[in-house]
């Protein structure tokens, strides 16, 4: 480095920067023009093709992968569907069984209030009065 007429000191190797900096430039450039003339073309249209046929490969197999998901999804969906009815009328029948039987038993404490209790009662008492009597006769007859 040597020092300007303000004692600062001058950097050399900023020139030299410029110039690899303009030479990549026009490297890159060169090749982008290159490239559009058609010099390379042929064979970036085969990378490209290639490139292309690589990811239609693998887009058609992500495809089917989840084609099958979706038919294996239906069926389990399907599935589940029938069971759903199945219980829907396992469930309606039980409570056709269960109405049957609340009518059923309100009908039997209706008829038990009703002229079946009555006989039953009396049945009962018919029952009692006619052991007490049997009792009564046995009894007299053996202190005789």
């Amino acid at each position: 480095m040597q020092p300007d007429e303000n004692n600062l000191p001058v950097n050399e190797e900023q020139p030299r920067k410029k110039q690899g900096i303009l030479e990549k430039s026009k490297g890159f450039l060169q090749s982008a023009v290159d490239s559009i003339s058609g010099k390379d073309l042929p064979k970036l249209v085969e990378e490209f093709t290639r490139d292309m046929v690589v990811i239609a490969e693998g887009l058609s197999e992500d495809q089917a992968a989840l084609r099958g998901a979706l038919t294996l999804q239906g069926e389990e969906q399907d599935e589940l569907s029938e069971r759903l009815r199945e219980q829907e009328k396992k469930l309606n029948e039980l409570q056709k069984k269960v109405d049957a039987l609340t009518l059923r038993n309100e009908k039997r404490k209706k008829g038990e209030t009703g002229l079946v209790y009555v006989l039953r009662q009396a049945t009962w008492l018919a029952a009692v009065i006619g052991g007490f009597w049997l009792a009564v006769t046995l009894v007299r007859a053996l202190v005789k």
